[in-house]
């Protein structure tokens, strides 16, 4: 909690920095031979300009089982200075489906971030990012563990400075906080885990002509885990890339990546690609690389619920092959085809351990995955349609968690004067909960349905319906999710 308030307050010294830095620059005429009446319409017209470049879009919604939602996105622009403040927060008591109530299924999920691009000067850009996040869930019947609890602090401040009109360099500093906490059923101590992290972060580019140029970068990033079986972790990545035009349509890009790990023996290896561009409608792109991926735990594991970390696991070697294509047709029709195949010797797979809780392992995996998204847009963007399909293959000695093979989202949004609505529905393919047996969770199919209508200028009435179809479903084994849940409230737009 120290570490967390620490870089609280980092931040907030950057923003103080940054909030003083911008008025000196607005104000920076010199006003001191004009009257007290000229400069206060001064000021009154700066005042103005700044109202009029303000964006917000606040949701408030409440429900069934005193279920809370409420998003903020403010964004503000001038001359110089550019912020986005957003805020998630979600909450719900027991929560059931049907007739029966879960007990100790309660949650709250928050999330608040603040991006802020300062030009310091005509070629100096300063960019700050800060990002916190925390959730508790209640774990319904386990005879073990009663709570889970995660936060999870993140601090940027990159800098871009360019140097020439050909050569342009920037430098990123930044640090991290995860912690993770399970609280028992009987009481006594909690399972508690923490890692800190600190990375710098370097890289450019320098156009030798219109046909050629080079791209470099580079990131360290050090690992605390403050246990003593896992100790610290610590790894470099750095690449060079150099691309170039054999014809106007016909790009290749060649380079080479160099990779320490604290955990293994350094790499380096080649990478290459070839791209079609520049096409009317069209453009493929061909990459192949191979590096040192490590393990990045804060990441990980926030994309699962009701896990027990294990931090230090070791990196792994992949080779990485894909080709891209996208078609497009003004900006009515868009489509893009992904085919990726990965060769990992440490592939991350969760595994379930005593107290229902998911862990890691590594195995060697080879992967074969597709995936195509397509955008359409009719009558003037009045309706817009957005479909996206995976399909995904395993060649493993175990099997792989928690992945579906197919996975398939739509999206289908109306934007009327008064009215507009916006019906999502997400298909999960089965998925292993054991890497050691067969056992799936089943298919299943989710929906969501949104819809507003304006009462005042920038006010509306919103009405949402969650789990549309009322399925009764797991995405973890022993944790079911709620059945139809409907919200409303309001949402203002400025």
């Amino acid at each position: 909690m120290k570490r967390s308030l620490l870089l609280i307050i980092i931040a907030g010294l950057c923003l103080t920095w940054a909030a003083a830095w911008h008025p000196g620059r607005a104000f920076a005429q010199d006003h001191s031979s004009a009257s007290p009446e000229a400069e206060e319409d001064d000021r009154e017209d700066l005042a103005r300009k700044y109202r009029e470049n303000v964006n917000l879009d606040m949701k408030l919604v409440y429900g069934q089982y005193n279920t809370m939602l409420s998003t903020v996105n403010l964004s503000q622009e001038s001359e110089d200075f550019v912020y986005l403040i957003t805020s998630y927060f979600k909450r719900s008591n027991d929560f059931g489906y049907g007739g029966e109530t879960y007990q100790n299924s309660s949650y709250y999920e928050n999330n608040i971030g603040f991006t802020g691009n300062l030009n310091t000067t005509d070629r100096w850009r300063s960019i700050l990012e800060m990002e916190l996040t925390n959730d508790s869930r209640g774990m319904f019947d386990n005879p073990v563990f009663s709570r889970e609890e995660k936060e999870k602090a993140k601090l940027l401040l990159k800098n871009v400075v360019k140097l020439s009109r050909s050569f342009e360099v920037n430098f990123a500093l930044g640090g991290a906080q995860y912690v993770h906490r399970l609280r028992s059923t009987a009481g006594g101590e909690p399972e508690n885990s923490r890692l800190n992290q600190v990375n710098v972060k370097m890289g450019g580019e320098y156009i030798w002509s219109t046909t050629n140029g080079i791209k470099f970068k580079g990131h360290y990033f050090y690992y605390d885990y403050l246990d003593d079986d896992a100790g610290y972790d610590q790894f470099f990545n750095g690449e060079v890339v150099d691309d170039f035009h054999i014809t106007r349509n016909i790009g290749v890009s060649l380079g080479a990546t160099l990779c320490f790990n604290r955990d293994d023996s350094p790499l380096a290896a080649p990478m290459v690609s070839f791209s079609f561009k520049d096409f009317s409608h069209a453009s493929i792109v061909f990459l192949y690389r191979y590096d040192l991926m490590p393990f990045r735990p804060e990441i990980f594991y926030l994309q699962q619920k009701y896990i027990m970390p294990a931090y230090d696991l070791p990196p792994g070697r992949v080779h990485h092959g894909d080709m891209r294509c996208e078609f497009r047709v003004n900006d009515r029709f868009n489509l893009i085809a992904q085919f990726i195949v990965e060769s990992n010797d440490n592939y991350y797979n969760y595994r379930p351990i005593a107290g229902n809780v998911l862990s890691a392992a590594t195995l060697e995996v080879v992967s074969y995955r597709s995936r195509f998204d397509l955008n359409l847009a009719f009558f003037g963007r009045t309706v817009e349609y957005a479909l996206s399909y995976e399909f995904v293959r395993y060649d493993a000695d175990d099997y792989i968690t928690y992945s579906p093979s197919h996975s398939f989202t739509s999206a289908l949004k109306y934007n009327g004067l008064r009215w507009t609505f916006d019906w999502n529905n997400r298909y999960v393919g089965q998925m292993y909960t054991s890497p050691d047996n067969d056992t799936q969770l089943g298919n299943v199919v989710i929906g969501d349905f949104g819809m507003q209508r304006k009462m005042l200028e920038s006010f509306f009435a919103y009405i949402k319906i969650e789990n549309l179809y009322n399925y009764r479903y797991n995405l973890r084994e022993g944790y079911p999710e709620q059945g139809v849940t409907i919200l409303g409230g309001i949402r203002i737009l400025i």
